[in-house]
């Protein structure tokens, strides 16, 4: 869980760094995280169940110096459930591929194997992408919005 939440600070940090639509609300931040999510889980083999990791549900200050102190970015991860330790390189270089044919830009990777860590960023909106290795030989997938208003504000 220490891993995840270290990622969670990282992935608020870096989802602020985008510049972010005017129209992009909360609402619609919500559901293309899910969609992100959801949409690269359904093209790995073999599919993995997903598990939502809960503090992922509860939206973040936005970090940017440069946005709104007012700001927040939203943010969903689900544990891959029923992917083995010994595919999770194999779930990565699917991972991968799925986003660069999304047209998704793939910016970080670590090799290591078995903890495969990998990010992208989704073009043209900018919003944050993972997957992530975490304690006890788990793999999870992150997305994450860049700064919008919460709808509170609206």
């Amino acid at each position: 869980m220490k891993t995840a939440l270290v990622f969670w600070f990282l992935l608020t940090l870096t989802g602020c760094g985008m510049s972010d639509d005017d129209e992009l609300t909360q609402i619609r931040a919500t559901d293309r995280v899910e969609k992100l999510v959801r949409d690269t889980a359904g093209a790995l083999t073999p599919q993995p169940q997903l598990e939502l990791i809960p503090v992922s549900v509860t939206p973040t200050a936005c970090l940017d110096k440069s946005e709104s102190l007012q700001k927040i970015v939203v943010s969903r991860a689900y544990w891959l459930r029923g992917v083995d330790r010994n595919q999770h390189m194999v779930v990565s270089r699917q991972v991968a591929d799925y986003w660069k044919e999304q047209g998704f830009q793939v910016i970080a990777k670590n090799a290591d194997p078995g903890n495969p860590d990998l990010s992208g960023i989704t073009e043209p909106d900018k919003f944050i992408l993972a997957l992530t290795w975490g304690s006890g030989d788990h793999i999870y997938l992150a997305a994450t919005s860049p700064c919008v208003w919460p709808e509170s504000y609206r």
